[in-house]
């Protein structure tokens, strides 16, 4: 069951890669803003706890889990967006999938005394392999860490420690308690971006991020759409998370990334107004071998 609810949520989270490679580039410019759209909505959240909805926690140490998560996580959004803004969304997705599952194989095994099976464990190094991959070519000369692709290690850790912290609230509180006590400091470091000059000023006046080709209606409704899609993306991954192993939960972000890849290729040749990344007929080959690697890895985590 957990295989199958994290497939689609990496479906789902690869066309939210497309949507926010076309926010950050053709509406919204500064990744700052696309945080603040991205977190505040989840104040929201708040509107539960009066009514008795969501069950609070008796340990004060239960809170600084919550805390640990919330910020983690936001502080990953940042950093994906900005590796994003940066780079090419077909390289930073794969290196955030690489990442975060290999620095969640340690924390959970820590933390979380969470071990695998050989067979779950070969399957799951060969998911991280192939989604490095996919991301780790030299391309005019610029090495991986040039063009954001330090943001993009920097949220993989970010998002590892969140998920790790998640999935303890998932097991003590359940998931929808968990979810929504995990994701409300989200929420207020959201609202605390008001304090942020580029932020104030979708309020005031028309910011410099926003292109004058781009209409405030588009801009609102590529947004939005990023924003749904991306928390239908996430409520299936974490619910992936609670029922079964966090790390290899993760590891099935490399599927996530050869969609990713499908997705861009196509696009690229058929509405390159959208999205535009060009490849060549070696690095189409490697992104095959990878993508090889990454159905194998597959194959040993469901067989």
């Amino acid at each position: 069951m957990w295989a199958v609810v994290a497939l689609l949520g990496n479906a789902v989270m690869a066309a939210v890669g497309i949507t926010d490679k076309f926010i950050l580039t053709k509406t919204v410019s500064k990744p700052v803003i696309f945080v603040f759209y991205s977190s505040v909505f989840i104040l929201g959240f708040f509107l539960l706890l009066p009514f008795g909805f969501i069950q609070l926690p008796a340990a004060g140490i239960d809170y600084l889990i919550f805390i640990i998560s919330g910020v983690s996580f936001f502080f990953g959004l940042w950093a994906m967006y900005s590796a994003i803004a940066e780079s090419e969304v077909s390289r930073v997705g794969p290196l955030i999938g690489a990442t975060a599952p290999f620095f969640i194989l340690f924390l959970s095994r820590i933390f979380l005394d969470e071990t695998l099976t050989p067979q779950s464990l070969a399957g799951a190094a060969f998911l991280i392999i192939g989604s490095l991959l996919i991301s780790f070519e030299k391309k005019d000369g610029l090495g991986i860490w040039r063009n954001g692709l330090g943001f993009a290690v920097t949220s993989g850790f970010f998002f590892a420690i969140s998920h790790v912290a998640s999935k303890h609230a998932f097991d003590t509180y359940g998931f929808l308690d968990g979810f929504v006590l995990t994701k409300l400091p989200i929420g207020i470091l959201g609202a605390a971006l008001l304090f942020n000059r580029d932020v104030r000023a979708i309020f005031f006046k028309n910011p410099n991020s926003v292109p004058d080709k781009v209409s405030k209606k588009k801009q609102l409704f590529w947004v939005m759409a990023g924003i749904g899609l991306g928390i239908l993306g996430t409520v299936l991954l974490q619910y992936a998370m609670a029922l079964g192993s966090v790390t290899l939960v993760n590891s099935m972000a490399g599927v996530q990334y050869v969609m990713l890849m499908i997705f861009v290729a196509l696009i690229s040749k058929f509405f390159p107004s959208i999205l535009k990344e060009t490849f060549t007929k070696k690095q189409i080959i490697y992104k095959a071998i990878s993508v090889s690697i990454v159905g194998l890895g597959l194959i040993l985590l469901l067989y």
